[in-house]
């Protein structure tokens, strides 16, 4: 199967996205034997004793997907996932695990009532940590109604490392049953909650736009009326997740199963990426900034003009950071008639006014989102998904220092065993893994230490 064809295999789910079965329903089995802990034990727990060791973290026999991570100041890594039941319900979970890779406790189910999370592969529920320590976690939660795809967003905060959760804030302020999903969750280092999300409150029955223009798009862009595309909407909790801001509509014609992304750095500042659909069916990422704490956002500005030309959505989002100097960093995925098929990186160090010619990550297929995080010396590190079917791999690579060519950033990626969908973050001067794969039939959510 060609790239364009796989893209078009998960594209015929964009009109419907939020009811794309679970990515354990999904998914090639796996092979991921030669990276698993030979003494992880039966109950799906490890005794970690290496660098390198990997855990079944997700309940044995459980349909787990979705995985999300995230790691405290203290160290802590907080890794959560799905564990979907029958009849579509769903469970959002989380694990504590400490820097040294060793689980702390048992895990816990974030949403209140069991059952009512909804979730699928392309958006997983998010988890960040702020400076205080409290732990923030997004999901989305089933509604019934006619329109069998609603779902409304919650926030759930945690103020004892995970053990227990405060009972949840919903976030989109709409009344009407509708989609509400691909959404991200950033901490700034004032406590300030930001949340992004894809919308369809403003579409009619046909899917057509029936609202203004959104402050942060040129008067001038014209609306696309063909699938199902979504609004970008922004909120922000500065209470601790007791309460949420009004919505913000940000932005229209975004690709409708495409993860936003939400990056933080310091004065207020707070961005937000999505897959921006463009004349002509180009799917382009897409940056919207904010100088006062997400009260209001710039005009949005393309990243990187890759000429991707596609009927569908290819459920593959942006990934952000700022970095030490204050820098945006951007990773992504393209397919577009503008150079190789391949990740890709840039940058904005004026505030994401303008972004920096692209640099490759890797020239493979990539599947899904990509992740980033910072190494224990402030360096972004790029974690994603590529190949196909029993080849699919987990690979990471440093981002560049905004210096060298596409060769040198192709080759500095490196292998980290096989799997599927994951989330990385740094603890202790390692990098941490979740991600979802099999070994020794077993199913489930791991996490790898390296």
């Amino acid at each position: 199967m060609s790239r364009l064809a796989a893209v078009f295999a998960v594209a015929a789910l964009a009109a419907g996205c939020a009811t794309a079965p679970p990515a354990s329903e999904q998914a090639t089995r796996l092979s991921s034997s030669n990276n698993v802990s030979s003494n992880s034990s039966s109950n799906g727990s490890a005794t970690v004793q290496d660098a390198a060791a990997t855990q079944l973290l997700s309940a044995p026999a459980a349909k787990a997907a979705e995985p999300a991570l995230a790691s405290a100041p203290d160290g802590t890594v907080f890794a959560l996932w799905v564990e979907h039941a029958g009849e579509g319900g769903a469970d959002v979970m989380l694990a504590r695990v400490g820097a040294d890779g060793r689980r702390a406790g048992e895990s816990v189910r974030v949403n209140p009532r069991a059952g009512q999370a909804k979730s699928w592969r392309g958006d997983p529920p998010t988890v960040a940590v702020a400076h205080d320590g409290t732990v923030y976690v997004g999901w989305t939660a089933r509604v019934e109604s006619e329109n069998k795809h609603a779902n409304d967003l919650y926030l759930s905060a945690s103020r004892d490392g995970g053990r227990t959760f405060s009972p949840p804030v919903k976030v989109n302020d709409d009344k009407r049953p509708g989609v509400h999903g691909m959404h991200s969750l950033a901490v700034d280092d004032a406590g300030r909650v930001h949340l992004a999300w894809l919308d369809e409150r403003n579409l009619d029955a046909h899917g057509h736009a029936s609202a203004p223009k959104a402050a942060s798009q040129p008067a001038s862009a014209p609306a696309q009326h063909m699938e199902r595309n979504r609004d970008v909407f922004t909120a922000f909790s500065d209470d601790g997740g007791r309460s949420i801001s009004p919505n913000r509509l940000i932005a229209r014609e975004a690709c409708p199963c495409c993860k936003t992304a939400v990056a933080v750095g310091a004065e207020g500042r707070v961005y937000v990426g999505w897959r921006q659909v463009l004349p002509g069916d180009l799917r382009h990422i897409a940056v919207a900034a904010s100088a006062d704490g997400g009260q209001t956002f710039s005009e949005s500005v393309n990243v990187s003009d890759d000429r991707w030309t596609i009927g569908g959505c290819p459920v593959s989002g942006p990934a952000l950071g700022v970095d030490t100097e204050g820098a945006l960093r951007v990773a992504w995925y393209t397919e577009g008639d503008a150079g190789a098929a391949g990740l890709y990186e840039s940058e904005s160090r004026d505030g994401g006014r303008t972004f920096a010619p692209r640099r490759a990550l890797s020239q493979a297929t990539v599947t899904g989102s990509p992740s980033l995080t910072k190494d224990a010396r402030g360096r972004y590190v790029a974690v994603w998904q590529e190949g196909t079917g029993a080849e699919m791999r987990l690979m990471s690579a440093p981002l560049s220092g905004g210096a060298g060519d596409v060769a040198a950033g192709a080759r500095a990626a490196s292998a980290l065993g096989n799997g599927q969908l994951p989330a990385a973050a740094v603890s202790g001067g390692h990098l941490f893994v979740l991600y979802l794969a099999s070994a020794e039939s077993e199913r489930g959510v791991w996490l790898r230490r390296a």
